[in-house]
């Protein structure tokens, strides 16, 4: 049943795409990243590096919707994780800084011996600042995830901060730093490196 269900709202923000056809209003922005994960008592110990790729469409109401995938490579051992989810979201400018909640479902897929795939629901938030013309900060970004069957273990909240320069009046670059936790211990410590285009 999980699965039918999140099966259906996964395909809710890429109806809605189809739906707005050639029309589609607002501006769309294509993401990747690359995240080290850092072992949270040894900084110089890898964990994992995870690659991420996204496109997000901001309609002219300031609605959001998003498709992202990320993938998990485990540092010395042949496992992996993927994650692909779907979520809607709406963003408010204040002038001064501005602020965006998104929820969303999706699919954790593991590749191991002792693991199952399984899908987790997710909310997230963000408060951005824009510094200069080229520089925003986003002070605060943090995300609760969860699985729907909590057996999963997949309690996955994250915080974090970062600064994204935009090079051009489109293009950015953006770096973050991370902390995540698992079932209430930290999972990690993580910087982010990215890229986003809008047009």
């Amino acid at each position: 049943m999980h699965h039918t269900l999140v099966a259906r709202l996964a395909a809710l923000p890429v109806l809605l795409l189809l739906a707005a056809g050639p029309a589609l209003a607002g501006s769309t922005t294509i993401s990747g990243n690359v995240t080290t994960e850092r072992v949270p008592d040894d900084f110089d110990a890898t964990k994992s590096t995870d690659w991420g790729l996204g496109v997000s469409h901001t309609f002219d109401n300031s609605v959001i919707v998003a498709v992202n995938g990320k993938y998990y490579d485990t540092a010395n051992t042949s496992n992996y994780k993927v994650n692909l989810d779907t979520s809607l979201g709406y963003t408010h400018n204040f002038g001064a800084f501005s602020l965006t909640g998104m929820a969303g479902v999706g699919q954790h897929f593991i590749e191991s011996d002792d693991s199952s795939s399984f899908p987790y629901y997710f909310f997230s938030f963000a408060a951005d600042i824009p510094i200069t013309k080229q520089f925003t900060w986003t002070a605060v970004k943090l995300r609760y995830r969860n699985a729907f069957d909590t057996d999963n273990d997949y309690n996955t909240p994250e915080v974090a901060t970062g600064i994204s320069f935009w090079a051009t009046e489109h293009t950015a670059v953006t770096l973050f730093i991370e902390r995540d936790w698992t079932d209430g211990d930290v999972a990690y410590n993580g910087i982010e490196l990215g890229f986003k285009h809008k047009f």
